[in-house]
């Protein structure tokens, strides 16, 4: 997720239309088209458990989690040349109480021939199947992309330039992309008993730095996507050191032993290599089959982040109606999983004082281990339009960091039901 703050918005969006402005001045005597589009989806979501899944839904039910508004402009100032600036209304990705406003897409991009793109400016980066069309529900039949695949990469939007490559052959038509860029972003944590700076339960947001770098190979026609691609990435904290992990020492304030610790060094950046595969095939009497699959690697105290993610969906068109079905399952490298559970493990060692600091400590592990079950179906009530309502069972084992456990209590070994309905639209 991008960080976008509410203060320097207008700034952002100020500067995008500056771009414009600069484009179209630097070709007086072409016409300029532009293109004026829209989406958004109202989404409700509910389960039956009074913890938070995925930041916001509990059992009060909430529009939060799906909810957006989003509006976009396209200029074409010749067949070769053309820009493009959308913005969208959402939760904030740095707090949770908030929603925010931010430019999603500001780019330029130049097409010299028909075979070749390069555009330079904030990308929505070609991670996964879905990725650069995760926010326009109205692209695809799920209520929610599944997260323990969509999740794996830091943040998906970079300030940059993409250069990409078409082949077009009469079975499959193939696309290389290549990228680099930067992005600040936000890593969320969450602590159950209290946070590293409070004695408070709560959430918590880490201002990062991202550098990345990639390239994707993507096969497609009229029926059949593949994609594969292999993402580079290098996370800091300016002017703070990354990267320490824990040591078995004296509790914090007291020559009392027996307490984990965060050690102290670290480096100044963290390698974040990132792996993905995805494909989409379709079947006779109208059955589609995808399935997609992450992997990243960080070498941090958050080794939780180490995890892989896949999913495997099957779907049918019936008319306006497409059923679907996907299982989805997540898990952390096992050595980020044995540290979680020895820190946490560790809180019933120790007195009282130190319990909640050996929880949290654990809790910054960020440790993924879990599977989802979904079926849903999607009503298109036209062609830009469609209705969406689907039951997911999500189940854990060690531990996610997709749920914010209660006081005392723990995220793994839970059953949690969640029930969505949503109404997406473009125009």
């Amino acid at each position: 997720m991008t960080r976008v703050s509410e203060v320097n918005m207008p700034n952002r969006i100020l500067g995008g239309v500056a771009a414009f402005v600069f484009v179209a001045h630097a070709a007086p005597a072409l016409a300029v088209d532009l293109t004026w589009s829209g989406f958004g989806t109202l989404g409700y979501a509910q389960s039956d458990q009074p913890v938070n899944y995925q930041r916001f839904i509990d059992e009060k039910g909430t529009f939060k989690r799906d909810s957006i508004l989003g509006a976009q402009v396209d200029a074409r100032f010749s067949q070769q040349w053309g820009a493009t600036v959308q913005a969208k209304a959402a939760p904030s990705d740095h707090y949770d109480t908030q929603w925010q406003a931010s430019v999603a897409w500001a780019f330029v991009s130049w097409r010299p021939s028909d075979d070749w793109l390069i555009r330079v400016g904030k990308l929505r980066l070609p991670f996964m199947l879905n990725t650069e069309n995760a926010d326009v529900g109205a692209t695809y039949d799920f209520v929610r992309l599944p997260l323990e695949v969509y999740s794996i990469a830091p943040t998906t939007d970079v300030v940059g330039i993409s250069v990409s490559k078409t082949w077009f052959g009469e079975q499959l038509d193939w696309t290389a992309e290549g990228y680099s860029g930067k992005a600040s972003t936000y890593w969320r944590y969450y602590g159950r008993d209290r946070t590293l700076e409070s004695t408070s339960p709560g959430s918590w947001f880490l201002p990062v730095d991202m550098k990345s770098t990639g390239l994707v190979l993507t096969a497609r026609n009229l029926e059949h996507v593949f994609r594969v691609g292999y993402h580079e990435g290098e996370a800091s904290r300016p002017g703070v050191k990354s990267g320490a992990g824990f040591e078995l020492g004296n509790c914090p304030g007291a020559p009392v032993p027996g307490c984990y610790n965060l050690s102290s060094g670290g480096v100044d950046s963290l390698r974040v290599p990132i792996l993905t595969l995805g494909a989409s095939v379709t079947l006779p009497e109208n059955f589609k089959l995808t399935g997609e699959f992450g992997k990243a690697r960080i070498e941090s105290a958050s080794r939780g982040l180490s995890r892989w993610g896949a999913y495997l969906a099957i779907s049918k068109r019936i008319g306006a109606w497409t059923p679907y079905a996907y299982y989805a399952k997540v898990k952390s490298s096992g050595e980020a999983l044995d540290l979680y559970q020895r820190i946490n493990g560790n809180a019933s060692n120790v007195a009282s004082p130190w319990r909640g600091y050996q929880r949290v400590l654990a809790d910054i592990t960020v440790p993924y281990d879990q599977t989802t079950l979904a079926l849903g179906t999607s009503f298109w009530v036209t062609a830009k339009s469609v209705l969406k309502a689907e039951w997911s069972r999500i189940d854990t084992q060690v531990a996610s960091s997709f749920i914010d456990a209660p006081v005392g209590g723990e995220s793994g070994n839970r059953h949690i039901d969640v029930f969505s309905l949503s109404y997406s639209f473009t125009f």
